[in-house]
Parts: structure tokens; C-alpha cells; sequence
């Protein structure tokens, strides 16, 4: 029987869940606690302790959106994605060439965490499309997101933290354009 799933936001009632995931992979990304998006420098100083504290303080000031998906036959969090509005996640704005497609209520997704023995299952798609369902109801127009391109090389599936191309295809997103190795995928969302 194929796995179901179902999720709920990041807030501070699901914390506790958000942490057992996290802890549970060393912090993720070598402690990084979904982190580097919401910098804009000093990322090298940092140490996870202090990601984590300051994630922490986020969620708990209602200044970090994400979605955590749960197994249905376990109750615990498998996988997670990250989104925000622009003014949230700055981070992509330092990277060389990067222009801001749309300008009225830009959101992004910026990562995606799937527990080693759920990915490929199903966990991705339910995350974005929880986040884009978030993102319409908060007011979003536009959306962008920045999987690596996969076409020339293969990558592990651990490596695919900001998505694929096909995923983000499946939500109608549009390739927009490629910074280095990144493509720049929008969609437009329309108000329910």
C-alpha cells in the first residue's frame, strides 16, 4: 500500500515536531536549520546552536513559514519545506545577476527536507502544494523558487534540497531564467 501523508505549517505549536526533524539529521545540512535564506552574510560564523535558536525565535514570532509533512501511519514529520515572502528570505537577492521577476507580493520556496527513507514517495509534492495553497490565502501573486538544473548531472537525491525542475513543473511554475547551475522558476497565483 503506497504511503499517505499530510501536513501541517510551522508555527509555534508545531515546533517541537519542526526540532525532532531536524535533530534528528544533525541540525540538516550540516546545522544549518533551514537557516541560510533568511541571512544575508556571516553564514560561515554561524554554528548550528545558533541557527537553531534563532529559527526558534522566528517561527515564534510568526516570521518563518514552512510546511511539515507527516506520515499518516506514524503521525511523525518525514519531510519539510520552506517558503516565504520575499522580505523573509533575502538571501537569494545576493546572488550575482538575480533580478526579482515580479515585484507585487513575491513569496519563495526555498528548501525542501525529505527523511532519507520517505523521498521519493511523494513528500515534495505534498509540502509545495501545502505551501502554494498558505501562499494564496496570505496574499501571494507571484512565487519563485530555485531548484538546481539537473539535465548534464546527476545529483544525489540529498543534493536536491531546493527541489527539481519537475516538481515545480507539475505546480505549473515556468522556467524563468538560470543563474549558474540555479534556474529561476515562477508562478503567478491567483486569489481564491
Amino acid at each position: 500500500m503506497a504511503a499517505r501523508f499530510h501536513s501541517k505549517e510551522l508555527s509555534p505549536d508545531t515546533w517541537q515536531d519542526f526540532a525532532r526533524l531536524f535533530e534528528k539529521h544533525g541540525g540538516v545540512w550540516g546545522g544549518c536549520w533551514c537557516m541560510y535564506y533568511h541571512t544575508t552574510q556571516g553564514w560561515s560564523r554561524r554554528s548550528a546552536r545558533q541557527n537553531e535558536e534563532e529559527k526558534e525565535l522566528l517561527v515564534q514570532a510568526g516570521k518563518s513559514h514552512g510546511i511539515l509533512v507527516y506520515d499518516d501511519d506514524t503521525e511523525q514529520p518525514v519531510g519539510w519545506c520552506q517558503f516565504g515572502p520575499r522580505e523573509e528570505l533575502p538571501r537569494i537577492e545576493r546572488k550575482r545577476g538575480y533580478k526579482a521577476a515580479g515585484e507585487d507580493s513575491l513569496w519563495r520556496v526555498t528548501c525542501f527536507f525529505i527523511d532519507k527513507e520517505h523521498r521519493k514517495r511523494g513528500v515534495a509534492r505534498e509540502a509545495l502544494r501545502a505551501a502554494l495553497e498558505v501562499m494564496r490565502r496570505e496574499g501571494a501573486k507571484n512565487v519563485e523558487a530555485y531548484p538546481l538544473e539537473t539535465i548534464r548531472e546527476r545529483y544525489s537525491s540529498s543534493f536536491l534540497w531546493a527541489g527539481t525542475k519537475h516538481l515545480f513543473f507539475q505546480f505549473g511554475f515556468r522556467q524563468t531564467r538560470k543563474l549558474g547551475k540555479t534556474l529561476v522558476m515562477s508562478k503567478r497565483i491567483s486569489a481564491s
